[in-house]
């Protein structure tokens, strides 16, 4: 069971998808208090159709990378 504050944006589908990725690529950070900003970025991008998502070159299953790509840089090692 995923916990999740009262007032998050999230689905809670969406919220098990953030909470997946920064288990599985953020060992040794805890980027919690940056979350409520991530979870509203990542709402905002879920909300958009397909379409407006691919002409950003982005899909749904990349919206977790794409709202930390700041922190996480993917093929940097």
């Amino acid at each position: 069971m995923s916990l999740r504050p009262a007032n998050s944006r999230l689905s809670p589908r969406q919220s098990l998808q953030l909470d997946w990725f920064l288990a599985g690529t953020g060992l040794g950070c805890n980027p919690a208090l940056d979350r409520p900003a991530r979870e509203a970025e990542f709402a905002r991008l879920a909300a958009l159709p397909d379409g407006a998502l691919q002409s950003m070159g982005l899909s749904r299953q990349d919206l977790p990378a794409h709202v930390y790509r700041d922190l996480f840089h993917t093929g940097v090692l």
